[in-house]
């Protein structure tokens, strides 16, 4: 499978003019370099790591940090790697304050889904790690590109459903690291084919309702250094309503308003949620 190809693919998504890189992705790669550093000092990584029993010791903090922490600085830089894309891809063409919702949304939907079945069959299994959100984003787009093009073509012989595309690096990497979380990842997968076919619509605030919060936020917005892009919902919105990446691939551009303002380890038998 190509998967430059791929990837190239996903950039059409990227709204004409976005040279600059989106605020909350630049933030949120910062961020988890900040807490594995901070892990060495602070056991910052028993705190947040999910557990099935999470759900019915009513530690529901576990249920949306767990993608923070990660237990190795492979598998922190695999997904930081493999997270960028997809994560600017959305936040340029959905908003900023709106795609942090849905990071939240998506990492308690695989949350739960691990938690439920693991009740009855791995109640003490630990799992850490952003890949949860890499396999939700590959889902989402992977339908969004499916409306494109269906089929992706491996050889002139054989073709897999492009929905189907990110079953292949989960497989992939369930051979080579079998000390990875194969569930914890199939949930990812299946949180993110969830937001693409709009289960999570209703739990986003309202566009009024973001509107409001980046109003009262304008000082701390006002303080992104200008490097970065902030998308505010006011622009986001009348692309995102659209809901339909190919009538849009080729013309649409997403206007912004760009701020220029100066501006001790995990223990225990966890499993790496994706290296």
């Amino acid at each position: 499978m190509d998967f430059n190809s791929h990837i190239s693919n996903l950039q059409k998504f990227i709204p004409a003019g976005s040279k600059y890189p989106p605020a909350l992705t630049i933030g949120l790669v910062v961020f988890l370099t900040f807490l594995y550093l901070l892990d060495f000092v602070v056991p910052v990584n028993d705190t947040i790591a999910l557990s099935p029993r999470a759900l019915t010791s009513i530690d529901l903090n576990r249920l949306s940090l767990y993608p923070l922490g990660h237990l190795s600085i492979f598998h922190l830089v695999f997904n930081l790697l493999a997270i960028v894309t997809p994560l600017s891809i959305f936040e340029r063409r959905h908003g900023t304050v709106y795609t942090g919702v849905v990071l939240n949304l998506l990492a308690v939907f695989t949350a739960l889904l691990y938690c439920v079945l693991g009740l009855v069959f791995y109640p003490d299994a630990k799992v850490l790690g952003a890949s949860a959100w890499v396999f939700s984003f590959s889902g989402f787009f992977a339908y969004k590109e499916s409306l494109i093009k269906p089929t992706y073509t491996i050889s002139p012989s054989y073709s897999l459903p492009t929905i189907a595309t990110p079953l292949v690096p989960i497989l992939i990497i369930a051979i080579l690291v079998p000390g990875s979380s194969l569930l914890g990842h199939l949930f990812g997968l299946a949180a993110g084919y969830a937001l693409a076919y709009g289960v999570f619509t209703k739990l986003v605030p309202p566009s009024n309702v973001i509107e409001f919060i980046e109003q009262k936020a304008d000082r701390l917005i006002q303080l992104i250094p200008s490097v970065f892009v902030y998308y505010r919902e006011v622009d986001a919105k009348h692309i995102r309503t659209q809901d339909d990446y190919v009538s849009v691939l080729d013309n649409d551009v997403l206007p912004v308003t760009e701020e220029h303002v100066p501006g001790a380890t995990f223990q225990g038998q966890g499993q790496v949620l994706g290296v």
